[in-house]
């Protein structure tokens, strides 16, 4: 073989090797619908596609941590609202039995529904989400409040990561709530389950003094209350804010993910479609020119 032959069937090799590794690629793409396939296809691609997927992941975490602390604060929250409604109604009885209409039968009957009221109180208190006690602080697997409205908690709090650098006390310190301070006990004040017993105690020794001093602390418990509620409702706030942010973060991140990694499946089509007609052509020029001509075959 002439050493012209030789080098017309390198190249003829040359591009069928050339069409085929061409087409096959684009058939590849077509098949999987992604861009990138391996390592070598795009290295810096894949490089920023490992830091783009370990985001997502993050965000994703982040979003289950909100959705776990919103559902504990949203127990947290219908337990602040029945201890308020509870608060409510035992402020009206104290009213109504404060005054002279009542006889002592009265303030027993009123003193029964103060009762159960207590009982109310002490469970609210005790309220748990995935079986943990919400008021308890650290001691989380303690019951909040002993049958006697004893805080049995600790002051500790819990302190989740909802974003990048960023952390968010998601639990309320109850002890404030349930127990008076010190300072407010120098100014009269006794702790929550306390101000209920004193009013029980006016209503059954039939004492209107008692009974009107009681309303006085149901309002400051009252208050305490409401001011743990719009605690509650801060932090809810933050985490709407810090989900908003970790859904748009996933989105965009899965955006990018997209564009570096997916294919578009008509410019695929297109782009196989067109490497299957070179390669035909290829091949058929390839063959026009292998055919040795008579010239070549006398030669």
């Amino acid at each position: 073989m002439r050493v012209t032959d030789r080098h017309r069937y390198d190249i003829v090799g040359t591009r069928v090797e050339a069409s085929k590794e061409i087409n096959a690629k684009a058939l590849e793409t077509l098949s999987s619908l992604k861009k990138v396939n391996r390592v070598s296809d795009n290295p810096n691609g894949v490089a920023g596609g490992i830091h783009l997927k370990d985001r997502i992941s993050s965000n994703e975490q982040y979003q289950k941590t909100i959705e776990f602390s919103k559902g504990m604060l949203e127990r947290t929250e219908t337990a602040l609202a029945g201890i308020q409604d509870n608060m409510i109604r035992l402020k009206e009885l104290a009213i109504g039995m404060a005054s002279d209409t009542y006889d002592h039968p009265s303030r027993l009957a009123a003193a029964e529904e103060v009762r159960e009221i207590l009982k109310e109180v002490v469970q609210l208190g005790n309220t748990t989400f995935n079986n943990r006690y919400v008021f308890s602080g650290f001691r989380s697997q303690t019951p909040s409040l002993s049958l006697d409205g004893k805080f049995l908690g600790d002051d500790g709090a819990l302190v989740l990561q909802i974003g990048e650098n960023q952390f968010q006390q998601v639990s309320v310190q109850a002890r404030e709530l349930f127990e008076a301070n010190v300072d407010e006990r120098a100014t009269g004040h006794a702790n929550m389950i306390d101000t209920v017993e004193q009013l029980l105690a006016g209503l059954t020794s039939n004492s209107k003094d008692s009974i009107r001093f009681a309303i006085g602390e149901l309002d400051f418990q009252l208050e305490k209350t409401a001011n743990f509620q719009a605690k509650v409702g801060s932090i809810v706030t933050g985490l709407n804010g810090a989900a908003e942010r970790a859904s748009r973060n996933v989105e965009m991140d899965k955006g990018t993910m997209s564009t570096v990694f997916d294919a578009d499946i008509f410019e695929a089509s297109s782009d196989f479609r067109r490497s299957e007609a070179v390669l035909q052509s290829t091949l058929l020029a390839s063959t026009k020119l292998l055919q040795p001509s008579l010239l070549n075959f006398l030669q």
